[in-house]
């Protein structure tokens, strides 16, 4: 679900509709995976609902065996790139992207789904498209977990620590 939440807020940056609608079948795929790690968080339960919400406009695309890329962008990428936004960050402008990337990073890292690491390469991932963004601090973050292996403990923990302040009031 992470990488699908992902893949939605750089669908208007850097990723194409057709691999967000993949992402998404593969979500759909593993919901009923007993294997699968639940945690009943409050980014778990936001996240199945965007995948809910999204079965509905979804539908076309799925039913036809011959999908293509120009009718999945006509089709999927409006509900790809507005339910998720709405329902993970709430009304605004079209500039929602980084705040989404933050909660999602955040919220995938509590959950045990990414790594402190993985977790600041999404939020650095974004970044580079929101330039309006100060991300000086978790540019740091990247190049001194690259840089000082000794160091990734303590690097975790602020990491961690940054993550339950994005979330706190969210679940």
């Amino acid at each position: 679900m992470a990488w699908f939440v992902h893949g939605c807020v750089l669908i208007d940056l850097d990723v194409t509709t057709s691999s967000v609608v993949e992402l998404y079948w593969e979500v759909l795929a593993l919901l009923d995976d007993p294997a699968q790690h639940r945690t009943g968080s409050g980014w778990e339960r936001a996240v199945l609902h965007c995948v809910d919400l999204l079965r509905e406009p979804l539908a076309e695309v799925a039913a036809d065996p011959h999908r293509h890329a120009s009718r999945d962008e006509r089709l999927a990428l409006a509900p790809l790139v507005e339910i998720p936004r709405q329902v993970l960050v709430g009304p605004g402008d079209a500039e929602r992207s980084f705040p989404m990337a933050c909660w999602n990073a955040a919220g995938a890292l509590l959950d045990g789904v990414l790594s402190p690491y993985r977790a600041v390469g999404f939020v650095v991932c974004v970044g580079y498209f929101s330039q309006d963004q100060d991300l000086a601090w978790v540019r740091e973050w990247q190049v001194r977990y690259e840089d000082e292996p000794d160091a990734r403990p303590a690097l975790d923990a602020e990491i961690r620590a940054w993550a339950r302040d994005r979330v706190v009031g969210r679940d």
